[in-house]
């Protein structure tokens, strides 16, 4: 999910990277750079440089072992809980975690549900390619935190799922959890299928049913396929509001991905579907992000429309009088890009009293400084946060006050401000080369903070960006939650010195007071896997990344080499009916080894393994 590529292949990223940008004028079309912000990549699917019938140390392994595969972690969670737990059965002790959520049981704030995209790599070190499947991931706790059960959801058909997005029906006495399913490539470029489903457990997260296809995708949506349909960043919540005419039902938004010729990017609009029974069965999907005069610019839309749907981040938040709100992105506010084509994007909300029947909207919360000429970029051409490599996505997520249905927060990250050295022409050169990928010369001055917005009036009108919180170095993915008593609370991540930094930790902001650490640092730029190295030669590794000194024997100077590419676009929060604070994160905190044969230096890959981190305060 998030800001990718769709009409762009492989062997075309490659070409741009070794060749540079100096022998094309006009690389990019519209399109292709809409596709660039909204869809989701092939390194975010693990699915980039497969192989089939590989093995490890480990030997073969099948989808139907793993899903019935169960572990156990333990830990404090006053300090921090790794969830996962890291045994060497089937790889775990060095498979990545990333993009954890997390929900709170309204009947029982001890009882928690967190989800992750949980891969299963195998390597064939003879060839340099690998494969893997992604199930979603999930931890159940009974106990607070203290105690989890390590499990993966069931997947309907494919390869892929991800994208975790789990939920508690008080009403029907169930857990959910939301997914994506899709079919990625042993070989070759591509991903189809595309669906979003939903998975029931009655034992409160120990078990779980076979999904339940919500949202139907088609086709190669992520590939050179006509008209395919591909469904993106799902996400659920469930109105567990007694006192709400719609007690009980449980609402799953999207976005609808949809091909042009030979797979180039159509639209992306927010989809729509809800269930009064427990996620058993679900309404026929609809289009909710409406139009604006703002969206007006239009990928394949005629000349004057204003249809908003070019969307991604959509995210659903139910008031306790019923009123349904959902969050989401859009790229195509063209009056507010500094340089054409720069796509920075806004985030619009809209809003429906009758359960999701109709909605009033789009309005707008917050227009962003995320544009293309903003930030620099990573080696698989992402934006990236200046002095690391990760994927940067600037969304944030949308609360509404308990003790006040109108009063409503979005937050995001983003630059604060436009970069004053863009030029006219310089989205012509992305990535931009090494050692920096700075195309636009964004640089330091990229230096990123989390804000947000407020609105009184149930998301009609919205006050000014304001800060959340500034401190030296960039901060990122942040997430937010009301306690009970209305206290505002989010959490991020955040770099531990000014840019380059090389480290941070995830930090958690109550109220007004001083953000805190929650957890340890976290060496993102010593990655165990999505690691720079495997995607670009030396000679094209981004050294501004360091860390500064880092060496690798024999590799004596490895800066850039290790960098982590993807550790997931969001991190979770959710404030139990106790107001306990429930935190989740990617952790890169536990040093590991893979079999995976370090090309540069000849032995098992070695670094920070991604690890799904739990924290209650």
């Amino acid at each position: 999910m998030g800001k990718a590529l769709l009409a762009l292949t492989g062997v075309l990223l490659v070409a741009i990277l070794v060749g540079g940008a100096s022998a094309r004028e006009h690389p990019f079309s519209s399109a292709d750079l809409v596709a660039m912000k909204l869809v989701p990549k092939l390194a975010e699917k693990g699915l980039d440089g497969n192989s089939s019938g590989m093995t490890d140390l480990e030997g073969q392994f099948s989808k139907t072992q793993i899903q019935k595969f169960r572990c156990s972690s333990s830990g404090n969670p006053a300090a921090s809980v790794d969830m996962s737990c890291n045994t060497t059965q089937y790889g775990q002790d060095y498979n990545p975690d990333n993009e954890i959520a997390i929900a709170v049981d309204p009947a029982n704030p001890n009882h928690l549900l967190a989800g992750s995209n949980d891969y299963f790599y195998r390597f064939n070190n003879s060839t340099g390619t690998r494969h893997v499947l992604v199930p979603t991931g999930f931890f159940t706790s009974f106990d607070g935190g203290a105690n989890w059960i390590d499990g993966q959801i069931p997947m309907r058909s494919g390869n892929g799922a991800g994208d975790p997005s789990p939920g508690f029906d008080r009403k029907h006495g169930v857990a959910l959890m939301a997914q994506l399913e899709n079919v990625g490539p042993n070989t070759g470029c591509c991903v189809s299928q595309g669906d979003v489903s939903v998975s029931r457990s009655s034992d409160g997260g120990r078990t779980w049913s076979e999904p339940i296809t919500v949202f139907k995708g088609s086709g190669t949506g992520i590939g050179p396929a006509n008209n395919a349909v591909f469904y993106d960043k799902e996400w659920l919540t469930v109105d567990n509001n007694t006192s709400s005419p719609f007690y009980g039902r449980a609402y799953v938004t999207t976005s609808r991905f949809l091909n042009d010729l030979h797979g180039a990017y159509a639209e992306s609009p927010i989809y729509l579907s809800y269930s009064d029974d427990g996620g058993l069965t679900w309404s026929t999907p609809k289009a909710i992000s409406g139009s604006h005069p703002s969206c007006t610019a239009q990928t394949t839309g005629p000349a004057g429309d204003t249809t908003c749907d070019e969307d991604q981040f959509s995210y659903p938040e139910v008031a306790s009088n019923g009123t349904l709100y959902v969050h989401f992105l859009n790229a195509q506010n063209e009056a507010e890009w500094e340089v054409p084509f720069d796509f920075d994007e806004q985030i619009m909300v809209v809003v429906s009293k009758n359960g999701g029947q109709s909605f009033q909207g789009p309005y707008q919360a917050a227009q962003l400084e995320d544009g293309f000429s903003d930030t620099p970029y990573s080696v698989i051409q992402s934006q990236t946060v200046w002095g690391h490599q990760i994927r940067w996505a600037s969304a944030g997520n949308i609360s509404v006050n308990p003790q006040n249905p109108n009063d409503v927060v979005v937050t995001w990250s983003d630059r604060g401000t436009p970069n004053p050295n863009a030029t006219a022409d310089c989205i012509n050169d992305i990535p931009g080369t090494a050692p920096n990928y700075d195309p636009c010369n964004a640089g330091p001055g990229s230096d990123l903070d989390i804000y947000m917005s407020r609105s009184l009036d149930g998301g009609q009108t919205w006050g000014p960006r304001t800060v959340v919180e500034h401190k030296a170095g960039s901060a990122w993915f942040p997430w937010a939650d009301h306690k009970p008593n209305g206290t505002l609370v989010v959490a991020w991540d955040q770099d531990s010195a000014a840019a380059p930094a090389d480290k941070f930790k995830h930090v958690l902001k109550v109220g007004g007071g001083s953000s805190a650490a929650v957890g340890p640092a976290e060496n993102v730029d010593v990655s165990l896997t999505h690691w720079a190295g495997q995607y670009v030669p030396q000679s094209l590794w981004p050294v501004i990344c360091g860390p500064a000194g880092y060496s690798d024997p024999p590799v004596t100077d490895a800066r850039g080499k290790d960098c982590n590419e993807f550790h997931g676009d969001y991190t979770g929060l959710a404030v139990g009916s106790d107001g306990s604070i429930n935190v989740v994160w990617t952790g890169l905190n536990r040093r590991a080894v893979s079999p995976q044969i370090d090309f540069y230096t000849g032995q098992p890959h070695d670094g920070y393994a991604q690890d799904a981190m739990y924290a209650r305060r």
